[in-house]
């Protein structure tokens, strides 16, 4: 069985309105980035469609999908329905695909689940999922659906029992908690900046069973990254042995992103989603996060070489092509008013750093091997 890397046109040009975290490129630079390279074959590359109505209502209620259609159709809501659902109001603004770039992100996910669930793929990309503040009937954090509780509903159905949910994200991953908090079937793994909105996520919650939250403070480093990843994470899922493992990986943490304050390198992003990713059959990885679009389309093309086993193609020289297409994307910035840093366009690796594990990471994973007993 072959992995397969998941995409669609529609990212292509689609942007939040002018001004927003999202008025930028992220998919399908990242997928540009894999072809250039040559890492992917063409056919190991699947475009999806949006996802249909009776698909989306397995979660999201079906007047909050008719409005958000509606919202595509019209470019604009009457208030109250505005009000009510939360489209159109502060990050979450109309434009022109505000339903069909989210359903084609939801089905992607939701794809991506019943492929591996019927043999025919073992791990599969979707960069464009990874929406998890999406809510029931609102949209929320930027997030219009929540392809990862779609995801995730779709592998119940499809009979998978013990699946693993990890994020990697900056934000915690309240979308999904607040779904799946209490299912014994469904475990859910965050590391996200404490104190950073949502503001959810915080450590008490660890003592529901099913839940490992591990808030980190902004001078969170490279070092503790792997750190928790070794010590919490991966006895973690070797316990509970997973038959599917779901990775959010946005890439917010990162040195040189706005919407975090903590400054990893890709070296530990891409070592946590290596190590993560290589402890199961079964992975789906998907975006999330991510407000830098160089460092970002670097992060998520070097996901496809990790899942492939191909970790040595990210020490390569980057093709003066990548160069050129990091380079000609456009990012309003006060990052970038002077130039794009040099280091995000020209090389896959950022310096490797070495950091000292700060005694509130190691009492913060002491504390949580306590409480979920884990040795």
């Amino acid at each position: 069985m072959q992995n397969f890397l998941f995409t669609s046109d529609i990212f292509k040009g689609s942007r939040y309105e002018k001004g927003h975290p999202l008025d930028m490129d992220r998919v399908w630079p990242s997928v540009e980035l894999i072809r250039l390279m040559g890492w992917i074959n063409e056919n190991q590359i699947i475009k999806n469609s949006p996802a249909e109505i009776n698909e989306l209502i397995k979660f999201h209620d079906l007047e909050y999908v008719k409005a958000l259609k509606k919202a595509e159709e019209d470019l604009n809501l009457p208030y109250n329905l505005k009000k009510k659902f939360n489209i159109g109001i502060g990050n979450n603004p109309i434009f022109s695909e505000v339903f069909s770039r989210p359903a084609t992100a939801a089905k992607a996910s939701i794809k991506a689940v019943e492929m591996i669930a019927d043999k025919k793929a073992k791990k599969i990309l979707n960069i464009s999922g990874g929406t998890h503040h999406g809510r029931k009937a609102q949209a929320f954090g930027f997030c219009f659906l929540n392809d990862c509780v779609l995801a995730i509903l779709k592998a119940l159905e499809k009979g998978f029992k013990n699946i693993v949910y990890v994020d990697l994200d900056a934000h915690h991953c309240d979308g999904v908690q607040n779904v799946f908090s209490e299912n014994e079937n469904v475990s859910i793994i965050s590391i996200h900046e404490k104190n950073r909105w949502p503001n959810t996520g915080k450590f008490e919650d660890n003592k529901l069973l099913n839940v490992i939250n591990l808030p980190v403070n902004e001078s969170f480093n490279d070092n503790e990254m792997d750190y928790i990843v070794c010590n919490v994470i991966i006895p973690f899922i070797k316990v509970k042995k997973a038959d599917l493992l779901i990775i959010q990986a946005g890439a917010d943490m990162l040195d040189g992103d706005p919407q975090s304050r903590i400054s990893l390198t890709n070296n530990a992003y891409w070592k946590a989603v290596r190590d993560v990713q290589s402890l199961n059959e079964n992975v789906i990885i998907l975006g999330g996060g991510g407000y830098n679009p160089y460092l970002t389309a670097k992060a998520w093309a070097g996901n496809w070489v990790l899942i492939n086993n191909k970790e040595e193609y990210l020490n390569q020289e980057m093709k003066s092509q990548c160069y050129d297409l990091l380079k000609s994307l456009s990012w309003r910035n006060r990052r970038v008013k002077n130039g794009i840093p040099h280091k995000w366009i020209s090389t896959w690796r950022d310096e490797y750093k070495n950091y000292t594990i700060g005694y509130e990471i190691l009492s913060l994973v002491d504390e949580i091997l306590k409480i979920k007993n884990i040795c």
